[in-house]
């Protein structure tokens, strides 16, 4: 009778912690999903990397403007700017220098259009560098993070950016747009290049911010894949349109020849600047977000112009000047503080596939966009002469 008796409160009891477990896990799952995602990497690994890429970022400008001043061979030194990097890393990484991931076909496939992105990107820059003041280039790539904004919002669902964050960004337009006008003001010899580089940065950003953050690489495994991925392009892009020519093949063989130092020497600055931004900027496009990331480029680049001008090593440092140039960054900061998560990227991971399919046919049509405009400007110059 003790043991029938006993049963149903044993029965009772064991619901009864059944039914405490199943609310405390309730809890803790409700709590969860309203915690928000903690980000991977903290505000001050976050800074370590950004004042990394602003250092290397900063003077990248100017380095490769002597080095096309002196080589103007746009896709050649592109090229050799990612084949120093990815030999460099490779060689490095064989010694024990450095950790990075073994090289892996697989990945090297799925990696291939944030490096193809990267290769044109960077080859339609220089070409607007080559091509044009650098007043112009500031002013280009200051209007790159407002439609970057709104794509990574619907792409990779990041926040919208406030209001104040929108007034940031027009702020540092305005200013580049003022420092353009109190100095040497916009200059165009290749729209074509422009264009195609407005066009394709926004995607850039969007583009590598998906591809880097869910690759899962280490930190030099990104300097290796994205280098290595980059110069199979550049490789055959440069023997059709530069080293196949005769004409350009032997004009880079006279001027190496007649200026070994003055030319090499911008060169070998340009390939070892290369290898620095490529570790910096990948890894900020990780842990922060592509529109952060965007402006950050634009307030490398209007610093380095501050810097010059307090120096006084160009003719204009009046005040209208200098003031626009703290005006851009002034926006910057209000962008930085305004965002959120202080620019660290919000999105949670992705899992979509099909973005990949699409990359690939962006690179692919961006590369023949590049090679096309590349080409007709050197069947119009041969014409004239």
């Amino acid at each position: 009778a003790a043991m029938c008796n006993g049963t149903p409160k044993i029965a009772v009891e064991k619901r009864g912690s059944s039914a405490a477990l199943m609310a405390a896990a309730m809890e803790a799952g409700l709590a969860s999903e309203a915690a928000p995602p903690k980000p991977e990497v903290s505000q001050s690994q976050a800074l370590r990397l950004v004042l990394g890429h602003a250092l290397c970022a900063s003077c990248l400008l100017v380095i490769n403007k002597w080095a096309l001043k002196e080589f103007p061979f746009v896709w050649t030194l592109t090229t050799l700017q990612f084949l120093f990097a990815a030999v460099v890393t490779y060689l490095a990484g064989r010694l024990g220098f450095i950790e990075v991931d073994a090289l892996d076909m697989r990945k090297l496939i799925k990696f291939f259009p944030a490096a193809g992105m990267f290769f044109i990107t960077i080859t339609a820059g220089n070409a607007v560098v080559s091509s044009s003041n650098v007043d112009t280039f500031i002013v280009m790539r200051s209007v790159v993070p407002i439609p970057c904004a709104l794509l990574e919002a619907v792409i990779l669902n990041e926040p919208y950016p406030a209001v104040r964050s929108w007034a940031g960004l027009g702020i540092v337009l305005l200013g580049a747009i003022g420092y353009s006008a109190a100095n040497q003001g916009l200059l165009v010899d290749s729209a074509a290049w422009v264009v195609l580089y407005l066009v394709l940065m926004p995607l850039d950003g969007v583009l590598i911010k998906h591809l880097v953050s869910e690759s899962e690489l280490s930190p030099w495994g990104l300097v290796l894949y994205n280098n290595v991925c980059a110069v199979v392009p550049g490789l055959l892009f440069s023997a059709l349109l530069e080293l196949g020519n005769p004409s350009d093949a032997g004009a880079m063989a006279t001027i190496l020849i007649e200026r070994p130092i003055l030319v090499g020497a911008p060169i070998i600055l340009s390939c070892w600047s290369g290898l620095a931004i490529s570790y910096f900027q990948l890894n900020v496009r990780k842990v922060i977000s592509s529109t952060a990331f965007m402006v950050l480029g634009v307030s490398n680049k209007i610093l380095s112009v501050l810097l010059n001008q307090l120096a006084r090593l160009d003719s204009n440092a009046d005040f209208s000047s200098i003031g626009s140039v703290l005006a851009s960054i002034f926006g910057a900061i209000l962008f930085q503080q305004t965002v959120k998560g202080n620019g660290i990227s919000q999105a949670p991971k992705s899992e979509v596939k099909c973005g990949e399919h699409w990359a690939r046919i962006l690179v692919v049509v961006g590369v023949c966009a590049a090679a096309t405009i590349s080409y007709s400007q050197k069947q119009g110059l041969s014409g004239h002469a």
